[in-house]
């Protein structure tokens, strides 16, 4: 077996309770964000110390705006902040559900996952007008 076919065969096992929690944490901090009228993330360190965004740029900006109805300015902060949130509501629909409480674990391709943060950094270096 070839090395990309290794690759695209291994996946990350994503266990799911510590998820839920942190889903919960984020939407009480994101209620607590939406609630003062300063940030309440100090600002990205590796932007901070070399200019450069990390691939996470923008995404407290992106759910907030989204969090607002913002669609738009979701989408210019990051794009990957709809997808997170969604990803987040759908962990929250599951725990909320008798019949998928009970998987404790999601399997992610690690293709996939490096792709995601690929992209996400290429999107925030190139592309991002908000930087």
């Amino acid at each position: 077996m070839g090395m990309h076919q290794a690759l695209i065969r291994k996946s990350l096992t994503i266990p799911l309770e510590p998820m839920r929690w942190l889903v919960v944490g984020c939407l009480g901090i994101a209620l607590l964000g939406l609630a003062v009228p300063f940030p309440v993330f100090p600002p990205c360190p590796l932007l901070t110390v070399t200019g450069v965004p990390c691939p996470m740029c923008g995404m407290t900006r992106s759910v907030r705006s989204l969090a607002v109805g913002d669609i738009s300015a979701s989408l210019r902060y990051q794009p990957f902040g709809m997808i997170a949130a969604l990803v987040g509501l759908g962990v929250l629909i599951m725990w909320a559900t008798p019949t998928t409480r009970r998987i404790d674990s999601v399997r992610v391709p690690i293709v996939v996952a490096i792709s995601c943060v690929a992209i996400s950094w290429i999107w925030n270096i190139g592309f991002n007008p908000t930087f």
